[in-house]
């Protein structure tokens, strides 16, 4: 699993970015870093879902409004992946994996 921080747009928030290989999905996550006690601080997190986000450049749409995805980071995400799916998940992580997954 990756995981790098993004300059965010806007102060007060944090965004994270990766791939998660037991998932097999890309992920992104924004946190609304001075959320009031009882509010959610999550603004956005896609890629929770077992092969949610297959590619890397379906995050910079829903990513816009909080940060910038530029090519250098595009392409930390493709190496991040390849590093991963050369190992493979290990067989408890395939076998969590099942659990993931959603069923028609």
């Amino acid at each position: 699993m990756s995981r790098h921080e993004l300059p965010a747009k806007r102060p007060g928030t944090s965004v994270v970015i990766g791939w998660d290989n037991p998932m097999m999905t890309f992920f992104a996550q924004v946190f609304d870093e001075q959320a009031e006690e009882g509010t959610d601080p999550v603004l956005l997190w896609i890629g929770t879902r077992h092969g949610e986000v297959t590619r890397r450049e379906d995050l910079a749409k829903p990513l816009t409004p909080f940060a910038e995805l530029t090519a250098p980071q595009l392409e930390q995400l493709r190496a991040d992946r390849a590093a991963d799916l050369d190992r493979g998940p290990s067989p408890l992580q395939r076998f969590g994996s099942l659990f993931g997954r959603e069923t028609p």
